[in-house]
């Protein structure tokens, strides 16, 4: 649900919401505000993939690993409860990295075999701030391969440009 901030007096916070809330006057609840932001568009998600493709195939590994390393290296860790959300298993890192349905990163090994691991948040979560990162840092990855990352629509203005330059 969304909403408008509308006044602020002291501990007193007066909401406009989007929608309608069925509790009664002063029941006890739990609150979450946070400023709103656009969720990523589906061009951004799309990008990422296909730059994902070129790298993975750059690099010789398959989509699930290189999206396991983007995701670990650029993107952002889920939480529960306000703590990051931690997993588990004696599943081997070189397992988990070819997971294609959850996105983690070791962080700890212990001697009985448990590995711990951090859980990333997928790519489909992101809001526009989180998927421009997530986005920086493949495109610098790629670049590091010799990889092109212009977007379809910067390689047609480019191609559109050319053809001006030749008449």
């Amino acid at each position: 649900m969304q909403g408008r901030i509308k006044g602020i007096s002291g501990h007193i916070v007066m909401l406009e919401l989007d929608g309608y809330i069925d509790l009664p006057v002063d029941e006890q609840v739990d609150v979450d505000i946070k400023k709103h932001r656009e969720k990523r568009s589906k061009s951004a998600n799309a990008y990422f993939h296909t730059l994902c493709d070129k790298l993975r195939k750059a690099l010789g590994i398959s989509m699930a690993a290189c999206k396991n390393h983007l995701i670990t290296s650029y993107g952002q860790v889920e939480y529960l409860d306000g703590s990051p959300l931690t997993y588990g298993t004696k599943a081997p890192a070189e397992y988990v990295r070819e997971l294609a349905e959850v996105h983690m990163l070791l962080f700890r090994a212990e001697a009985d075999g448990w590995n711990w691991y951090l859980v990333y948040r997928g790519s489909h979560t992101y809001d526009t701030r989180e998927m421009s990162m997530l986005l920086d840092g493949t495109i610098e990855e790629c670049k590091l391969q010799g990889i092109e990352t212009m977007t379809p629509d910067e390689l047609a203005r480019l191609e559109g440009y050319e053809k001006q330059g030749s008449r």
